[in-house]
């Protein structure tokens, strides 16, 4: 999953110029960062010696902030992803130009948030006349995307196989009837197996080399490390064993070169981070597992990333990374909570920072880097602010502003990846 470096002198050259000055400032707002990086970008093109990928003199345009791409800036270390939002086709990012345009030129990879989850490829109608009594799959609500994926050349992060969440109740019942119980266990592994296959099936004949993972199960395990029982009908019917189980069919259909995870939030906290890797190790040990996703899914204040939530954190990176799987960040975010009021200067620097702090741990502890983590994905959880295809929507969490314009946090994303090129040039 590791990509190698290009445009090399280019990116070097951008970062030897922003480390002298991210380190001599504090993150400003979008529009004064902006313009400082662009003056000293000036000065550099001004140098008979610097060149573009070419091999010939680059022009002030080249060197603009806004030519460097995030994938571009990461590609030594990990992927770069963002989760495509959206409850329905037309409200998916990729209809909307402002959003598909940053989807293509600044990520390599792209997660569906919910058009590939089960409830909205079970057909119910073709599922109830079906004559061998298995689920029947419809594909219309991820199929534009996973077209845009093929055409544009993103890869995709399958999410999600098997969830106790935006699953439909009929699924699980006999017959597939409102009226009547649920199924045996057996009847029901029936039923995981045909779901998985046709899913997994659809995508490599019609989509190949488009998803290049699986999130196979997600969030099954608490906070206290127990599985989650309540309001899960897989694990009412078929215990923890629908988990070993939904791995066993994903890596029996999947292709060889796609991976499989299990994904799940809250993953510093000591009994779940626990238990996911006792969970993770005996999946490992049956050739089931190639990777675990985790979704620091936080506000600016939890965790607030002093010294002892990034020991935290460090901690349960150091503790997956024993098992010598890959480690993808699926859900990045640091999320400004409340009303507009509250986005202030003050709480946009602080989510800057946030990022900051946050990539710069994540290269630190990538194997790329010489440490213990095989990070090869890091997603953010979304594109723009204040999602633009819904109305009257409110949430302060990304890298872009509802307009699709640059926020802070973009820029100090960006600067996170160049201040550690840059430091490695000066050593």
């Amino acid at each position: 999953m590791k990509r190698k470096w290009t445009n090399i002198l280019s990116i070097a050259v951008l970062s030897i110029a922003m480390v002298f000055f991210f380190t001599s400032c504090t993150i400003q707002s979008a529009v004064e960062q902006k313009k400082t990086v662009e003056e000293i970008l000036g000065k550099i093109g001004e140098s008979e010696d610097k060149t573009n990928s070419r091999g010939q003199p680059a022009t002030m345009k080249e060197n603009e902030v806004e030519d460097y791409a995030l994938k571009d800036v990461y590609k030594d270390y990990f992927l770069v992803g963002a989760a495509i939002n959206g409850y329905s086709v037309e409200t998916a990012a990729i209809n909307h130009s402002g959003m598909a345009a940053i989807l293509k030129k600044h990520f390599n990879s792209t997660t569906l948030s919910n058009l590939m989850k089960p409830q909205y490829l079970l057909d119910y109608e073709a599922t109830k006349a079906s004559k061998d009594g298995m689920p029947v799959c419809k594909f219309d609500s991820c199929i534009p995307a996973l077209q845009f994926y093929k055409e544009y050349g993103i890869e995709m992060r399958g999410h999600v196989l098997v969830w106790h969440n935006q699953t439909p109740e009929w699924f699980f019942l006999k017959d597939y009837d409102v009226s009547k119980p649920l199924v045996d266990a057996a009847t029901m592994e029936r039923r995981l197996e045909s779901y998985i296959k046709q899913v997994i099936e659809f995508c490599q004949k019609n989509y190949p080399s488009v998803v290049y993972c699986w999130d196979v199960v997600n969030e099954a395990i608490l906070d206290d490390g127990s599985w989650r029982e309540t309001n899960n009908n897989w694990y009412t019917i078929m215990k923890e064993k629908y988990v070993e189980k939904a791995f066993y069919y994903a890596r029996k259909y999947a292709k060889k070169d796609v991976a499989l995870f299990y994904n799940d939030y809250n993953v510093f906290l000591p009994a779940k981070r626990e238990a996911i890797y006792n969970l993770a190790q005996k999946l490992k040990e049956k050739g089931l597992i190639d990777g675990l996703g985790l979704q620091p899914t936080v506000g600016l204040n939890y965790p607030e990333l002093d010294s002892d939530d990034i020991d935290s954190f460090k901690t349960t990176l150091k503790t997956f990374a024993k098992l010598g799987l890959q480690i993808h960040i699926t859900e990045l975010n640091f999320e400004i909570k409340g009303d507009e009021s509250n986005r202030t200067p003050e709480n946009l620097k602080k989510q800057a920072d946030r990022y900051y702090e946050m990539m710069k741990l994540l290269l630190k502890e990538d194997t790329d880097n010489g440490g213990p983590c095989n990070i090869t994905c890091v997603t953010v959880f979304g594109i723009c602010d204040d999602y633009p295809l819904y109305k009257n929507f409110k949430q302060c969490m990304y890298l872009w502003d509802k307009n699709c314009n640059p926020k802070p946090c973009f820029y100090s994303f960006l600067q996170a990846g160049l201040d550690w090129k840059a430091s490695l040039l000066s050593k």
